[in-house]
């Protein structure tokens, strides 16, 4: 389980895994012809490990509190 300090969420790898399924799903809903290019451009990281695309880092977020305010 990893824990950021930042935004205070806890992950287990197997969150980590879900949140990402839901970001590329959600990815793919908005852009239906995007490439993982386009994908691996918009989320590389920038300065303080966000992505350099604020769009992206909010759609990021916002797939990680879905999978944290599933039940477990």
């Amino acid at each position: 389980m990893s824990y950021d300090t930042e935004t205070g969420m806890m992950l287990t790898p197997e969150d980590g895994f879900a949140a990402m399924f839901e970001f590329l799903r959600s990815y793919w809903n908005e852009f239906k012809t995007a490439n993982l290019a386009d994908v691996l451009s918009d989320v590389q990281p920038g300065y303080g490990g966000k992505s350099a695309d604020p769009a992206a880092w909010a759609v990021w977020l916002k797939s990680v509190q879905k999978v944290l305010d599933q039940p477990k």
